[in-house]
């Protein structure tokens, strides 16, 4: 009798074994993708913040026809706006724009050492953000666009104390003074 059990319990293991293995299957299968679309969803917009165009500085030194700076300006707000699962084509039209900026000479006025080198941060910034558009997205794009945008408005903070500057220095007060 007891050879006959055998050939039973030995079947009916591995009917259980079987069962319970593709039940494990289906239950991963499930909860996986249960789990990336509820990240997907969850990721929220960024917002970056962007000085004003500074129209009244541009004006008052008769740069209203700086076709870079404005080009440069309209990159940053379009890209603003985009998606930043696909911002890549318009990181690199900015590179470009900057680029071309940073090979031309500055305007008289702006050609000092405090706006190309905060130039060259920005454009050093944007070719990061480009890198991380192909590797890292989900982890660093989103800081390294915050970061490209605080450059950015350092860069236009610091052209718009250049006039501050210069009125200061033409009535003779300081900043303190000023203040």
């Amino acid at each position: 009798m007891e050879t006959k059990i055998k050939p039973y319990l030995f079947f009916v293991y591995s009917l259980l074994f079987l069962i319970s293995c593709t039940n494990q299957k289906q239950q991963l299968g499930t909860v996986s993708s249960t789990l990336v679309e509820q990240t997907r969803d969850s990721i929220p917009k960024p917002e970056f913040e962007l000085i004003a165009y500074p129209e009244e500085f541009l004006t008052a030194y008769e740069l209203e026809e700086w076709e870079a700076f404005r080009n440069i300006y309209e990159s940053m707000s379009r890209l603003k706006e985009l998606n930043v699962e696909d911002v890549e084509v318009d990181l690199i039209a900015l590179s470009a724009r900057i680029k071309e900026m940073r090979t031309n000479p500055l305007p008289d006025l702006l050609n000092i050492p405090q706006i190309t080198s905060r130039l060259k941060v920005v454009d050093m910034q944007t070719q990061k953000s480009r890198y991380f558009t192909r590797h890292y997205k989900s982890d660093s794009l989103v800081p390294s666009l915050q970061l490209l945008y605080q450059y950015y408005n350092a860069l236009v903070s610091r052209m718009i104390s250049l006039k501050d500057e210069d009125q200061n220095f033409e009535t003779g007060t300081t900043s303190e003074t000023a203040l």
